[in-house]
């Protein structure tokens, strides 16, 4: 394959050699790990998307990944563990934790050494694009371990600038379905960011409403079902909201909403008084966040 890209190419294309500019060049990694640069001039986008299918895009050339964050980078670009099955020291389990960026992290070796210090197990940060990428952490154990999400976010935009968003995913054991299992999740993650985009966290029990709605064929019917929709303003959709984010909690709802803690409990009940809907017990309130889910669902 080399010797047919050198003959193709030509003078524009350099195979594990430095060059000067390397920002002139689209870089490449082969499955053997040979270092492929195509001026960017002499390449096409339908050539760099062909070559996107076979060979291992390479996001930011001027850093230097190891052979397992290349392994790994094949794996959840193409979904080929080629690479990946020639180490020998897989971790029983993995998380995968889905991220976006608002803004530029110029340096993405300072941002892997933030993130890796908020870990306590070995992680690995694959970088799709520039703004995407997914944090792979190695576990022995399936437990779950309180991870600093909140930091993590205050960290980052304390130090870059930036805003991430987060899709904490399962602990999944290490074998044939593990990649099927990161595709789901990586879906679920675009799926939450479509519809709640000013979150920040999510995780799988924020998304599983969604994947109802989505899939729901009955929508319509589902909204005839559901009338009280229609007539609530913004105001009110914000504070149920918001009370359902603190966990039917009303006092601390209160508190971040700038509200009175009676206010609040007046909002309340006059919004089940209206909808017969009772949202301080668990079944009306499912019901409500699903609704409310459903319409933001159907206005996009």
């Amino acid at each position: 394959m080399l010797k047919q890209l050198k003959s193709y190419y030509k003078d524009a294309i350099v195979i594990n050699e430095q060059v000067a500019d390397t920002d002139a060049y689209e870089w490449f990694y082969t499955k053997d790990g040979d270092k492929i640069g195509i001026c960017k001039q002499r390449l096409s986008k339908q050539e760099k998307q062909l070559l996107s299918i076979f060979l291992t895009p390479i996001p930011d050339v001027s850093r230097t990944i190891s052979d397992e964050e290349m392994a790994w980078h094949r794996w959840v670009t193409h979904g080929d563990s080629t690479l990946l099955q020639h180490f020998s020291s897989h971790s029983p389990y993995y998380r995968f934790i889905h991220f976006f960026i608002k803004g530029s992290v110029v340096n993405k070796d300072d941002f892997f050494d933030v993130i890796s210090g908020l870990f306590s197990e070995h992680i690995i940060i694959v970088w799709e694009h520039d703004y995407r990428g997914v944090i792979i952490e190695k576990k022995q154990k399936p437990t779950l371990d309180p991870l600093p999400f909140a930091e993590i976010i205050d960290t980052l935009s304390t130090d870059f600038y930036v805003t991430i968003h987060l899709f904490i995913g399962h602990i999944h054991p290490y074998g044939d379905h593990l990649y099927e299992l990161f595709c789901h999740e990586k879906q679920c993650f675009q799926l939450a960011q479509t519809y709640m985009p000013t979150q920040t966290v999510y995780q799988m029990e924020d998304v599983i409403p969604l994947l109802l709605i989505h899939g729901s064929s009955e929508l319509e019917m589902i909204k005839k079902s559901l009338p009280f929709l229609e007539t609530l303003d913004d105001e009110s959709l914000h504070i149920i909201k918001t009370f359902f984010q603190c966990n039917l909690n009303v006092s601390l709802a209160a508190k971040k909403l700038y509200m009175h803690r009676n206010s609040l409990q007046y909002r309340i009940d006059k919004f089940i008084e209206k909808t017969g809907i009772d949202i301080k017990h668990f079944k009306g309130a499912v019901a409500v966040y699903l609704a409310i889910l459903l319409q933001q669902y159907a206005d996009n």
